[in-house]
């Protein structure tokens, strides 16, 4: 349970400043390699492969969810949560300039070494990522008030978004300009990526990490002695269950993600440059959700924000299929509100679940149910290749259909989640 009434942690507006610079940048730099449409049509040019495709959402979500248990167990054991943070996302963040070097010096010649060091960068990125999340939100949890953090999320999701649609414009620029033919066009979108990614490394050095509290440095030896000390958090806290459970539906909406750009491009033949507006629909669509429900979120709670969230990005499956039944028609034209919806998904993983789980974590938990339910979650890395071999052997009318049923049962369950304590009995 959160205390209103608990007096302000150090350096509270320094640290409101650090995170949120930290965050728009992190989120703006990845607007110009985004993963739902810049990626797959980066793939795209190198394989036609849907599950080679698909692997992308694989790879993003194991190697950001997947080493988290392990780490967290040990996170939690650590006074200062800080110095595991930058060492893992700085070391994280090198593999896109790597990844932009060899797009520049043409390794498109040889489409499978490419593709192999794509993965491995991508894979390293999002590990490093993922281990510098757990820190990170530790660190966050004690720095910023749980009333304030829905504002600092809010505000840095629609700072980070509006820059947002200038990038996604440049995109767009950049992809259809003629003096800058694939690979270079690539080159210069993961250049430029990592070049904002690194303002958010510096944010991340001006963090100050306030001190933990006595209680936490007394209980975890006791709980790391505890035989399976570390699925306690899962067996004893319905609440818990009942979150991870809702998760995961709302994940498995990303079955379709990675084949969204494929069929625009392919069967409602939609030209090349509409990944830039489809890079701007997601972003305005993470503005709205950002605008509208990180308020939302302050003043009810983040149960709200998931609710709505997870109704809005249900109809992104459900307008793909409309628009795959049409085939190439003017309802093409609504296509790009599939990425609205993408965005929308996008922000209310932070600013609702990731919020709601640190306030159902108990203090002195909090590191081992982050890296506990991500782990857990780290199923969902086999959603796009499900959907990428469901695509294969059937067709975008099953894989559509699949996703909207999915993603419709995930918002249903939603109306369940409680505050605390366990399962809500109506729908408040």
């Amino acid at each position: 349970m959160t205390n209103d009434n608990a007096p302000a942690p150090p350096h509270l507006r320094w640290n409101f400043f650090a995170f949120l610079v930290d965050y728009a940048s992190f989120t703006l730099g990845m607007v110009f390699v985004n993963i739902s449409s810049v990626m797959p049509a980066l793939v795209g040019h190198l394989t036609e492969s849907a599950p080679v495709i698909g692997l992308i959402g694989t790879i993003y979500r194991g190697a950001w969810l997947l080493p988290q248990l392990p780490a967290g167990e040990w996170i939690a054991q650590r006074p200062r949560k800080r110095p595991f943070m930058l060492i893992s996302a700085i070391a994280g963040r090198l593999p896109f300039w790597i990844l932009a070097v060899a797009l520049w010096v043409g390794l498109t010649e040889y489409p499978a070494a490419l593709l192999t060091l794509f993965f491995v960068c991508l894979a390293l990125f999002f590990a490093g990522d993922g281990l510098a999340t757990l820190a990170w939100f530790d660190v966050l949890a004690r720095a910023i008030p749980a009333r304030q953090r829905g504002r600092l999320i809010g505000s840095a999701q629609v700072l980070s978004g509006v820059l947002g649609i200038g990038a996604g414009a440049l995109v767009s620029v950049i992809i259809d300009h003629p003096e800058l033919p694939f690979p270079n066009d690539f080159a210069l979108l993961f250049t430029l990526a990592s070049a904002v990614i690194t303002i958010s490394t510096v944010a991340l050095l001006l963090i100050r990490e306030p001190p933990a509290t006595q209680q936490i440095n007394e209980d975890l030896p006791k709980l790391h002695n505890h035989r399976m000390a570390w699925l306690s958090p899962l067996t004893n806290d319905p609440t818990l269950r009942y979150f991870i459970l809702c998760s995961i539906l709302f994940g498995l909406a990303e079955m379709s993600m990675p084949f969204y750009v494929g069929h625009a491009e392919r069967v409602l033949q939609l030209p090349p440059r509409i990944i830039g507006a489809f890079v701007v629909a997601q972003t305005i669509g993470g503005i709205g959700a950002s605008a509208m429900l990180g308020p939302l979120s302050e003043r009810r709670g983040p149960r709200y924000t998931i609710r709505i969230g997870s109704a809005l990005s249900a109809l992104g499956p459900i307008l793909a299929l409309v628009s795959h039944i049409a085939g190439p028609s003017p309802f093409s034209s609504v296509y790009p509100l599939v990425f609205v919806t993408l965005g929308i998904a996008q922000n209310v993983k932070f600013l609702g679940f990731s919020n709601y789980l640190l306030e159902i974590a108990p203090e002195h938990l909090r590191p081992k149910y982050v890296g506990l339910s991500n782990t857990i979650l780290g199923l969902l890395t086999l959603a796009p290749m499900i959907g990428g071999w469901l695509l294969q052997i059937t067709s975008y009318t099953v894989l559509f259909s699949a996703t909207a049923i999915l993603s419709t049962l995930g918002f249903l369950l939603t109306l369940g989640m409680a505050s605390s304590g366990g399962i809500a009995s109506s729908s408040r």
